[in-house]
C-alpha cells in the first residue's frame, strides 16, 4: 500500500488488486527476520506469477527471469562477491531447489 491506495494491476483485461506488502514484524538483527520479509512478500510475488503465465509468460521464462532481476539487485547492495557465495551457499544445500519445484508446481 501506497499513501492509502491499493496498487493494481491488469490480470485477464481485469484490474486487480495487488496484495499489500506488510511491514516487518521483527526489529533489524533478528535472526528470523528474512523468514518474516519472505512471509510478507510471498502475496505479492505469487500475484506477479499468475499475471505473468497469464499473459502467456511459461513458467520457466518467469522463474528465470525473476531469478536474474533478484541476483542483479542483490549484487548493487551487497556486492557480486557477496552474492555468488550466497548463490553456492543455497545451491549446495539445494533448499533453493528444491522451494522452486515445490513453487513452480503451483502453476503446472
Amino acid at each position: 500500500m501506497t499513501g492509502g491506495t491499493i496498487s493494481t494491476f491488469v490480470l485477464s483485461g481485469c484490474m486487480a488488486p495487488v496484495p499489500p506488502v506488510e511491514p516487518p514484524l521483527l526489529s533489524e538483527g533478528s535472526p528470523d527476520r528474512p523468514i518474516n520479509c519472505e512471509v510478507a512478500l510471498e502475496p505479492a510475488f505469487e500475484a506477479l506469477v499468475k499475471a505473468s503465465l497469464v499473459k502467456g509468460w511459461s513458467a520457466q521464462e518467469i522463474a528465470e527471469t525473476l531469478l536474474k532481476l533478484a541476483t542483479e539487485h542483490a549484487e548493487t547492495i551487497v556486492g557480486r562477491q557477496r552474492v555468488a557465495t550466497q548463490l553456492y551457499r543455497w545451491r549446495v544445500s539445494s533448499l533453493v531447489d528444491m522451494h522452486v519445484r515445490q513453487f513452480l508446481g503451483r502453476f503446472r
